[in-house]
């Protein structure tokens, strides 16, 4: 369940501050007709994300596949969280320079542009945690997942009131710094279990497949080193975000700032 909770309050972090930073821009260049399609475009994407879930949820039922798609997942969403930890104190500026170029077009073009531009965005995130959740769901109870991803996005409607009532009190850097953190753990945790999968269907050549499967078999998430790695996994960032927190204290800085 905690993997599932912070995944799904990362992403979904991630989707509304692209939502929210698309409105708030679209409202000050005073283009309110451009609202709706950003609307229609959140739900599509969302839609598209939940199929693929499902999908691949499908496809991992099968080892070789499982163990491909973690492997995969892994791979896309820890270099996406890199670039994200990268460019966070710019994602403002990012966000309101690629909506202007969909927004700046007439009529319908502009409509169509500020749609497509939703989807992709939004959809770019939901794939990331259909990815991660899809290939982990045949080792995580349907009833975690579905705990997890409520408990997520409460995280998430927390956050969103926080920016629409004290936006300048929310250190976003800090905030995708701490959860990006998390989520390359949970990559590396993704690539060791894609590998004992693998290794169960014998399916990587040149190795002892048995001998490696063996070894990795304590790292699986239901044995107690797995489960103490899931616990440390969220321990990490989160002493992260209370480090960062006590030293804006002792600073005297604003104990969250908006990223710009």
């Amino acid at each position: 369940m905690l993997e599932t909770l912070v995944i799904t309050f990362r992403e979904g972090l991630e989707a509304f501050l692209i939502v929210a930073i698309t409105i708030a821009y679209l409202i000050q260049t005073k283009r309110k007709n451009l609202v709706k399609p950003v609307f229609f475009g959140a739900a599509t994407a969302i839609l598209i994300s939940l199929t693929a879930g499902w999908h691949i949820a499908e496809l991992a039922e099968d080892p070789i596949m499982e163990g491909a798609l973690a492997i995969l997942a892994g791979a896309l969403v820890a270099s996406m969280t890199y670039m994200m930890i990268k460019n966070a104190k710019n994602i403002k500026a990012k966000i309101s320079e690629n909506i202007e170029q969909s927004a700046e077009k007439e009529g319908m073009k502009a409509a169509i542009g500020v749609f497509i531009f939703t989807v992709v965005m939004i959809a770019r995130e939901g794939m990331e945690t259909a990815m991660m959740l899809g290939a982990m769901s045949s080792t995580i109870n349907a009833g975690d997942i579905m705990m997890g991803a409520l408990l997520g996005f409460a995280g998430v409607g927390a956050i969103g009131y926080l920016w629409i009532s004290q936006s300048a009190r929310i250190n976003l850097r800090l905030f995708m710094q701490v959860t990006g953190a998390f989520l390359m753990l949970f990559c590396v945790h993704l690539f060791v279990y894609g590998f004992h999968e693998l290794t169960e269907a014998s399916a990587i050549p040149f190795i002892d497949n048995f001998y490696w499967h063996t070894l990795t078999e304590p790292l699986e998430p239901s044995e107690p080193v797995g489960k103490a790695i899931t616990v440390m996994m969220l321990v990490i960032p989160c002493a992260w975000l209370m480090v960062g927190y006590v030293r804006e204290k002792l600073t005297h800085k604003p104990v969250f700032s908006a990223a710009e």
